[in-house]
């Protein structure tokens, strides 16, 4: 680790000097292509948000859902990226144990629409 890496980390680096983790970065693009994906399938037919607290705000419209979603996750990042300095070991750990989880819950509730989602990328990558 060089010198400017270590900085990066110091609890005495200012926050608007600091890197975003690529973990943050990794999760926040999981949640937004989830979010995609489900406003998606939705409008489409071929697809239903299966957490019902996020159900609710679907049926709302769009824009509650995106707000709602975005709210679930962007302050757990902030929050990460604020205590990283102090234990980067501790964070990176848990961010990479939540991209596992996250993958793992977002594939599971694809695998449940397989039929469809299958199609749907079929027509994506073949136009």
């Amino acid at each position: 680790m060089s010198v400017l890496d270590r900085n990066a980390f110091s609890p005495e680096t200012p926050t608007l000097h600091r890197h975003v983790s690529r973990e943050v970065v990794w999760i926040a693009s999981i949640c937004m292509l989830d979010l995609a994906t489900t406003l998606y399938w939705v409008s489409q037919g071929h697809a239903r948000e299966g957490n019902p607290i996020m159900a609710f705000f679907l049926d709302q419209g769009p824009a509650p859902f995106i707000a709602a979603k975005i709210a679930t996750f962007a302050p757990a990042l902030v929050a990460a990226e604020w205590y990283r300095p102090r234990n980067p070991r501790l964070i990176q750990r848990l961010l990479r144990w939540v991209i596992v989880a996250y993958l793992f819950i977002y594939v599971v509730g694809v695998a449940g629409h397989y039929g469809r989602v299958l199609e749907f990328y079929r027509s994506l990558l073949l136009g």
